[in-house]
């Protein structure tokens, strides 16, 4: 379904003085992975590590600067102006901030009907129903057609959103940390929805989270990325039971337990370097506990370790 090789997005920085040359930020550095149809490729990492980048340069609402994009067998980043708005019915978004993401000037009726009115040629007693429609399978009340994003909850703005997203009954959808800015009790409601309609409407998701146990329960496969390069792609039980990469280890430690009687996880020490100039070799070398002097020397190759691949001089 979604097949993605060698993609890179490199950004020139700021120059900070009237002599120095801009620097480039490496935002995404050739990174390649695939969705089979129907299900979810969790992506996970620290801030900064690429993963809203990359979910935006699949969309192309950030242009990649290489690499091959295919989405139900179209090459998007071939596609022109006009191809790629006929596309983009294919593929949508569910935004991190539901509020944000709302026109507050529309009401909820028009903001899910604007793709419809956009795409199709429905009249407007049809694209009434389908918005009926649409908000009874996010759990909304047609009678909430004429309210604003403001009238709504957290939550039911998320529903909204995700509404708008399935409209026009795309085959590709990026989740991008779509419950990061909801209360916890309402998450497991949003997550659940969009397992929901994942089953219901053969959907493929691109899920990007922080969070792994949220990208636990919502994903197939899960690739982990830091500083711009994916170094591990694995099952989800295998995230749990197995992780290799020793980034992966750190970030499974630092997830929260129920231990009352001691600190049940660790933090990861140091900060994400900068992509403007990440450390020589293997990018996480200065905060690696298992750091050798090939890991400062070279950048490890991606390697098949029974069902996972991962990047590191260990293996």
């Amino acid at each position: 379904m979604v097949n993605i090789k060698n993609l890179k997005k490199y950004y020139k920085s700021r120059k900070s003085g009237f002599f120095e040359k801009p620097g480039i930020i490496k935002a995404l550095d050739c990174i390649s992975f695939s969705i089979p149809r129907g299900t979810t490729l969790g992506m996970v990492g620290e801030s900064g590590s690429g993963k809203t980048t990359a979910a935006r340069s699949l969309l192309r609402l950030i242009e990649p600067d290489e690499g091959e994009i295919q989405i139900n067998n179209v090459e998007v980043e071939k596609l022109d102006k006009d191809g790629l708005r006929k596309f983009r019915q294919n593929m949508q978004l569910v935004f991190q901030d539901p509020y944000s993401s709302l026109n507050p000037r529309m009401t909820v009726g028009k903001i899910i009907s604007e793709p419809l009115t956009i795409h199709t040629k429905l009249n407007k007693n049809e694209i009434n129903e389908r918005v009926e429609q649409l908000l009874a399978m996010v759990g909304l009340s047609s009678e909430q057609t004429d309210r604003y994003p403001h009238e709504f909850s957290g939550g039911q703005r998320q529903r909204i959103g995700i509404a708008r997203a399935i409209a026009l009954n795309p085959k590709f959808i990026v989740l991008d940390e779509p419950v990061s800015a909801l209360d916890v009790s309402i998450q497991g409601q949003i997550l659940n929805l969009l397992m929901d309609l994942q089953q219901k409407l053969n959907l493929t998701y691109l899920f990007v989270a922080h969070d792994i146990a949220v990208v636990k329960h919502m994903s197939n496969t899960i690739v982990v990325m830091y500083l711009g390069k994916i170094v591990e792609k694995t099952g989800k039980h295998n995230l749990y039971n197995n992780p290799l990469h020793p980034y992966t280890k750190s970030l499974m430690k630092s997830v929260p337990e129920i231990k009352p009687e001691r600190h049940s996880f660790s933090v990861l020490p140091g900060e994400i370097p900068s992509p403007e100039n990440p450390p020589a070799g293997c990018h996480f070398n200065p905060r690696c506990t298992y750091s050798m002097d090939i890991c400062r020397l070279e950048y490890p190759v991606m390697k098949q370790i029974g069902e996972s691949e991962v990047a590191c001089h260990l293996f």
